[in-house]
């Protein structure tokens, strides 16, 4: 999806036109390689995890991640790796002399303007679900709609920076299965397709440090100290639909009290992962319960690879845990909406969710029980062989994703 800006963003953007042309000539630093994320607000997903990879492995290049937030920056300075603020001259003159940029959302991890000379790779944020980019930013489903894009086009035809969810040079995909999807997204052809897997799942594995400088665990630690197991949810954000968390516990028989005391009966603790614009709501719902938590980091990674259970609906979170072979709850309560209010799917949905699909949370209830007894009694789940399945046709690798990409792309 492109990102939304305000009529003065996009004013400044046109303004900068041309500096985007500048930044075209300038020579290139072959060792500087640049990392961006979350349209660079947080230092999370793939290219965080890349990021530190490169800053402990790569002695002969020149790391260094970018960021509009200057927390951002203090956090990754003080533990000794290379950071910048893009709104200082060394982060403006770094964007200007960059040969490699990696993103995990678009050029605005950056800024689009500045990058006009670098080689871009797009490691994106996950493995689509629902259509993006072309797929979803270019439907004209009348002829006002189809008028409109045309003149869309001739000015991204003018000003091709402005469309910074599109003109990348390699995009990073998982398995040769999603290809035609990401193809088809982006607007590109094979050459640009890279099939290796996301930097950000090394984290899964008990191989990866999680109690380095850059992470803490102990706070997921403390969360789950008096619980053997751990169930996590994680939700789609249902941006642009007016649904919220929140709506889909009061909405489909979340009875906060009887669920949490079934929880703590059961040694069981289940943590909610909320988008960050959520946070503050789903807070206010969820406080003061013993058994049912927020977890209000930015990076789930962390969290999902101590997690026994998975609940999701839409999120492509779910391809990715895969790769632990642990049971997964589908909740899709709101699925003719959630179709309806957001883009088609690219892939059909009961044939690659591999658990059982729940209607209500009296239906998610009963499959905790059911799952958690087979793990006191040693017992695998029946969706085992199909989460197999699912996980070998979106998962090419299965670890060292990060150093895949490092004798590939560098």
């Amino acid at each position: 999806m492109n990102v939304q800006r305000s009529v003065f963003d996009i004013i400044i953007l046109i303004a900068l036109f041309p500096l985007y042309l500048i930044s075209k000539i300038i020579p290139k630093d072959e060792r500087l390689y640049l990392f961006g994320s979350s349209l660079g607000h947080h230092f999370s997903d793939n290219s965080k995890y890349l990021f530190l990879y490169v800053s402990e492995n790569c002695k002969k290049i020149k790391p260094l991640f970018i960021s509009k937030n200057k927390a951002v920056v203090d956090f990754i300075l003080e533990r000794g790796a290379n950071a910048a603020y893009l709104y200082s001259f060394r982060g403006i003159m770094s964007a200007l002399r960059a040969k490699k940029v990696f993103l995990s959302h678009s050029s605005e991890d950056i800024y689009p303007a500045l990058l006009g000379g670098a080689e871009k790779i797009q490691l994106w944020h996950g493995t689509p679900l629902r259509m993006i980019g072309y797929d979803a930013d270019w439907k004209a489903p009348d002829r006002k709609a189809k008028i409109k894009n045309l003149f869309r086009r001739l000015f991204y035809a003018v000003f091709p920076y402005l469309y910074s969810s599109s003109d990348f040079d390699k995009i990073v995909v998982s398995s040769e299965h999603v290809c035609e999807s990401f193809k088809s997204a982006f607007n590109i052809g094979d050459e640009k397709i890279v099939c290796i897997g996301q930097p950000r799942n090394d984290c899964l594995f008990e191989s990866y440090n999680l109690n380095s400088k850059f992470h803490d665990s102990s706070k997921i630690e403390d969360m789950i100290s008096d619980a053997i197991y751990l169930i996590s949810y994680l939700p789609t954000h249902r941006k642009p639909s007016p649904t919220t968390i929140v709506d889909l516990m009061r909405n489909y028989r979340f009875d906060v009290i009887e669920f949490n005391s079934m929880l703590k009966k059961a040694d069981t603790l289940l943590v909610v992962k909320p988008h960050f614009l959520e946070l503050g709501s789903v807070n206010e719902y969820l406080k003061n319960l013993s058994n049912i938590k927020v977890y209000d980091e930015t990076d789930p990674y962390p969290l999902m690879r101590k997690t026994d259970i998975l609940i999701t609906d839409y999120s492509s979170v779910f391809f990715d845990f895969l790769l632990l072979n642990k049971p997964l709850i589908f909740a899709p309560f709101d699925y003719e909406e959630y179709r309806q209010n957001n883009a088609d799917f690219y892939y059909d949905y009961q044939q690659v969710t591999p658990g059982p699909k729940c209607n209500n949370w009296d239906e998610v209830k009963r499959e905790i029980l059911r799952l958690i007894e087979l793990f006191n009694n040693d017992k695998i789940d029946s969706y085992a062989s199909e989460r197999e399945r699912v996980k070998k046709m979106f998962n090419k690798y299965d670890d060292c994703f990060a150093e895949k990409i490092v004798k590939e792309l560098f």
